[in-house]
C-alpha cells in the first residue's frame, strides 16, 4: 500500500507519496516546493538519472531539466551535479537557516551553482505534526516569509535563501 498524503485546498487536490525511510518533515518540504513552483514540477519517481529528485521538471524546447530535492545531498550527488549539464542549478529545500547556509557553502566550494531555501525548523515540525492523510492546505509565498494554514491552523516562517531575491 502507497503511504499518501492528499492535500486540498484553493479547489485544487496535491497527492504527496511519503517514500520508506523518508520522514513526514520531507513530505512537508516536498510539498512546500511543489507549490513554491506553482505546480508545474512532477513528484519524480523515475527520472532517468543515477540519482532521483524529489520533485522534477521536463526540459522544453531543448532546454535544461529543473531538479528540486528536500534533503541536503551526499557527496556523490554533488559531483553527480558537476557532471551533468543539463539540469539547471539544482534547488534545495531544508529544514534550518544553519544547514542551507552550509550547503551553500559546500556548493560554492565545488564550484557548483545551487538555489537553497531553507525554513525554520520549528515551522516545518510543526506542519509534520500536524499532519493526517487527507488535509486542507493552502500556502502564500510573499517578502521572504511562508504562510501555511494546515487543517485550520495558521502557521508561518521566514525563508532564508541564498538568492538576493528569492520570492
Amino acid at each position: 500500500m502507497k503511504n499518501n498524503y492528499l492535500f486540498t485546498g484553493g479547489g485544487k487536490k496535491t497527492v504527496v507519496e511519503k517514500k520508506s525511510g523518508q520522514t513526514r518533515a520531507r513530505l512537508i518540504l516536498k510539498l512546500l516546493a511543489h507549490e513554491m513552483f506553482s505546480g508545474r514540477l512532477r513528484f519524480s519517481s523515475e527520472a532517468g538519472f543515477t540519482f532521483k529528485p524529489d520533485l522534477y521538471g521536463e526540459p522544453s524546447g531543448g532546454g535544461k531539466a529543473l531538479w528540486a530535492d528536500c534533503e541536503a545531498p551526499s557527496g556523490k550527488k554533488i559531483m553527480f551535479f558537476r557532471s551533468r549539464r543539463d539540469i539547471i542549478s539544482p534547488f534545495f529545500f531544508l529544514e534550518g537557516k544553519d544547514s542551507g547556509r552550509a550547503l551553500a557553502k559546500l556548493f560554492r566550494k565545488h564550484s557548483l551553482e545551487a538555489v537553497i531555501y531553507a525554513f525554520e525548523e520549528e515551522f516545518i515540525q510543526k506542519l509534520a505534526s500536524s499532519l493526517y492523510r487527507k488535509n486542507t492546505f493552502k500556502c502564500d509565498f510573499s517578502a521572504g516569509r511562508v504562510r501555511v494554514v494546515l487543517n485550520g491552523a495558521d502557521y508561518s516562517s521566514s525563508v532564508y535563501s541564498n538568492l538576493d531575491s528569492a520570492f
